[in-house]
C-alpha cells in the first residue's frame, strides 16, 4: 500500500472509530500538556498514538453552527509512521488549494483531501514537527470549498511534552 493510502486509511480510522463504543472504550488518555492532549488506542491488534489540540482562535467568514470541530494531529503507530501530522479543519477545504502551514513565520503547504490535510512526506513532517517543538504558534490557513478563508490559530504550549508522552507509548 502507497504511503498516501496508509495516511488515507488511518486517517479515517483515527476520526471515525474512536467515536464508536467499542473503541472509545480502549481509546486512552496518556496526559495532558497545556493546550495538548496525548492519546493511544488500538486499531485491530496495532497500538496508535496521537497528540490533538484545538485552536485559541479562530478568524474567517464562516457559518460556526455548521462548522465542525477543527484539530490539529501528530500521530505515531507501534513499528510504524511517527511523527505524521494532519489537519482536520471541520469544514470541506476547496479543491486545488493547499493549505497553509505557518509555524512563527515558517510556511509549509499541505494537500488537503475533503476536510483533512497533509504534508507530502515523512520528511515534511519530521521538520514540521521540529518547527513544532521550537515554536510557539501554529496558524493553519485554508480556504473553504465555497470560498471563504479560514484561519485557526494553536498554542504550541505543551506541545513538546505532549509528544513525548506518545514517543515513549508507541515507539
Amino acid at each position: 500500500m502507497k504511503n498516501f493510502e496508509k495516511i488515507i486509511l488511518l486517517t479515517f480510522l483515527l476520526f471515525s472509530l474512536p467515536f464508536s463504543n467499542v473503541v472509545r472504550a480502549e481509546t486512552k488518555l496518556l496526559g495532558s500538556e497545556k493546550y495538548w492532549k496525548a492519546y493511544s488506542t488500538k486499531i485491530s491488534k496495532s497500538k496508535t498514538c496521537f497528540i490533538t489540540s484545538t485552536p485559541i482562535k479562530t478568524t474567517g467568514k464562516f457559518d460556526r453552527e455548521n462548522r465542525g470541530n477543527p484539530f490539529v494531529f501528530v500521530t505515531n503507530t507501534k513499528g510504524g509512521a511517527k511523527h505524521e501530522v494532519s489537519i482536520k479543519a471541520g469544514f470541506n477545504f476547496k479543491r486545488n488549494n493547499d493549505v497553509i502551514f505557518n509555524v512563527d513565520g515558517k510556511i509549509t503547504k499541505l494537500f488537503p483531501v475533503d476536510d483533512r490535510a497533509w504534508s507530502e512526506s515523512s520528511k515534511i513532517d519530521r521538520r514540521l514537527v521540529q518547527s513544532m517543538r521550537k515554536g510557539k504558534k501554529l496558524v493553519v490557513t485554508g480556504t473553504s470549498s465555497p470560498g471563504n478563508k479560514i484561519i485557526d490559530t494553536y498554542s504550541l504550549s505543551g506541545f513538546t511534552k505532549a509528544l513525548r508522552l506518545i514517543d515513549k507509548s508507541c515507539s
